[in-house]
């Protein structure tokens, strides 16, 4: 080979050479561009993947303030909806679907929520990200009460408990307590103090409904057989003064009653409208014997709410009292002397001397009507008729019935159990504690164990007492009875004191302002005249349920100069799960 052949050989090789660098190096470059922009791409979908989750996060906040405050939507309760943007304008949005969970008929507080959220470009959806969550709204307080608070072993509540004061319970309660302290039957949830809830009574006035909505005025104080109002639009039924419903009666949007509202019969209804309270009144909540009120929505009652032993009561929202929430003993006096029942006497439905009988354990049970100026009067003569069958052992003073004033600390007519080792029957009236009493001979040995009739009758001074209907004492006391303000208790001296109450079974109180004649004393005769309270004492006991649903106690509360409130009934909302799709 030439010289010159070898030179041009090298100059050949060494070219290659340095092609086969250059094309190194540009597969490296191209390699290494390559891998920055999938990175690059990658970094921008983790930022795309990051900002949509935090839109569904944000998207399940909006859901469940709106679950919260279902004033601000048209339906019931939120139900969702599609194309929502954070920001207007952005390529940025989410869907919620909220769908309540109502597989439990005694549950309306548990809610599942889908939201859905994605860019849009060029009407194309990425970046997706999905999550469902499980809300319950909770605490959600069903029943409110601003006083001590007996529950009946009648009564069902599904939802949690508030009582300003003590709860003794007998009933069912699925929720937690709220109250300052609680005894008997378990609750199925938690106990707390009244300060570890944060939700506040709504503060309601009748000016606020009447003032803001259409009204219809109800003229009559007793009303039959009508529907009455409207759910859209919307309208207020107004009674300015006491109300009774007599039965059949349905009422949609809203009952407000500036007064007393009594139940007489059975088939009365009243259902709220949007964002209005189902019932507000004034005065007392009175559901007589056999009568049966059912509302759907939320019901405030400034007062008393007082349920006959034989009545129904059934609400699908929430009950709000500012004083007691009662099972009460119905006169059949037509007086309206209605009884509370303290600390849960029993029913008995059968072993009474007519009928059933109330049974008083000797404890702390006992009955007392409310406070008035003008029912159960007596100026002098009276007749006191009452069944008893008491233990053989009774506390000191032990009451039969008792009738006094406001406080207590004075006996207007009272008939007890002195403190005597024989603990002989007695009547009190006014300052006859610092007095005379007057003594009827009879004894708790002569009637303990078994049924007796008590009669009392005093005409003029003349004073007679009636065991089984035979005379058993009779002389002349000057001692008037008292009258005035004041209660009735039964089972109780006029202290409604654990140191004075009877223990044992009483049946058929009868009270008139006359002196019956001795003939219609035993048995006792129904239709007399001057009969001013009659209490037969054979209910079996109350029917009521409560169940809280948030939705249908959500309300817009109006204040005198027309700016608005949101309320509702549940205090607060947590996430039991949350999961991504």
């Amino acid at each position: 080979m030439t010289t010159g052949r070898i030179n041009n050989f090298r100059k050949g090789a060494a070219l290659l050479v340095v092609l086969f660098i250059v094309m190194a190096i540009t597969v490296l470059s191209l390699g290494f561009l390559t891998r920055s922009d999938v990175e690059l791409a990658c970094g921008e979908n983790m930022v795309l993947r990051a900002q949509m989750d935090y839109l569904a996060e944000s998207g399940l906040e909006h859901a469940r303030g709106l679950i919260l405050n279902p004033q601000d939507v048209s339906s019931e309760y939120f139900t969702g909806a599609t194309g929502l943007q954070l920001t207007a304008g952005s390529k940025d949005y989410y869907d919620l679907e909220v769908i309540r969970n109502d597989s439990d008929s005694t549950d309306y507080c548990n809610y599942i929520i889908d939201c859905n959220s994605y860019r849009l470009k060029g009407g194309e959806k990425s970046g997706f990200s999905g999550i469902r969550a499980y809300l319950r709204l909770d605490p959600s307080i069903v029943l409110w009460t601003g006083a001590k608070t007996i529950i009946s072993n009648g009564t069902t509540i599904y939802g949690d408990v508030f009582c300003d004061g003590s709860i003794i319970n007998s009933g069912s309660i699925d929720g937690d307590v709220f109250a300052n302290s609680f005894s008997g039957i378990l609750p199925a949830g938690r106990r707390y103090n009244t300060s570890d809830l944060s939700l506040n009574w709504p503060e309601l006035t009748v000016e606020g409904f009447t003032s803001y909505y259409s009204v219809d005025t109800i003229s009559s104080g007793s009303i039959s057989g009508l529907t009455l109002g409207s759910l859209d639009p919307v309208r207020v039924c107004y009674r300015s003064g006491d109300l009774e419903l007599a039965g059949n009666i349905r009422i949609e949007g809203m009952l407000l009653v500036d007064g007393d509202l009594t139940i007489r019969s059975v088939n009365n209804t009243i259902i709220a409208g949007k964002n209005l309270p189902a019932l507000y009144v004034t005065g007392n909540l009175i559901i007589n014997k056999d009568a049966d009120l059912d509302i759907e929505g939320l019901a405030v009652v400034n007062c008393n709410v007082l349920v006959n032993g034989d009545a129904g009561l059934d609400v699908l929202g929430g009950m709000f009292t500012e004083n007691i929430f009662t099972e009460t003993a119905s006169d059949s006096s037509g007086e309206d002397n209605n009884g509370l029942l303290y600390n849960g006497p029993r029913w008995r439905t059968t072993g009474g001397q007519l009928d059933g009988a109330l049974e008083f354990d000797g404890v702390d049970d006992y009955i007392q009507t409310l406070d008035s100026s003008n029912k159960l009067q007596i100026s002098n003569d009276y007749t006191l008729s009452v069944w008893i069958k008491p233990y053989s052992f009774q506390k000191d003073y032990a009451g039969i019935i008792s009738r006094c004033n406001t406080s207590g600390e004075t006996n207007h007519w009272t008939l007890q159990f002195d403190s005597g080792s024989s603990k002989k029957l007695a009547i009190y009236h006014p300052d006859s504690f610092v007095g005379p009493k007057w003594d009827t001979g009879i004894t708790l040995s002569e009637v303990a164990g078994a049924w007796h009739h008590i009669g009392i009758v005093r005409q003029g001074d003349l004073m007679t007492s009636y065991l089984d209907g035979v005379p058993r004492n009779t002389n002349v006391w000057s001692n008037v009875p008292g009258n005035g303000n004041g209660h009735l208790n039964i089972g109780s001296d006029r202290t409604a004191s654990s140191s004075h109450v009877y223990k044992g079974l009483i049946d058929d109180v009868r009270i008139y302002n006359l002196a019956l004649d001795a003939n219609d004393i035993f048995p006792p005769v129904d239709g007399l005249a001057g009969l001013i309270g009659y209490w037969e004492l054979d209910e079996s006991g109350n029917d009521v349920t409560l169940t809280a649903e948030p939705s249908k106690t959500a309300i817009i509360i109006r204040s005198s100069e027309g700016s608005t409130t949101k309320w509702g009934q549940a205090a607060g909302a947590f996430y039991k799960s949350i999961e991504r799709k």
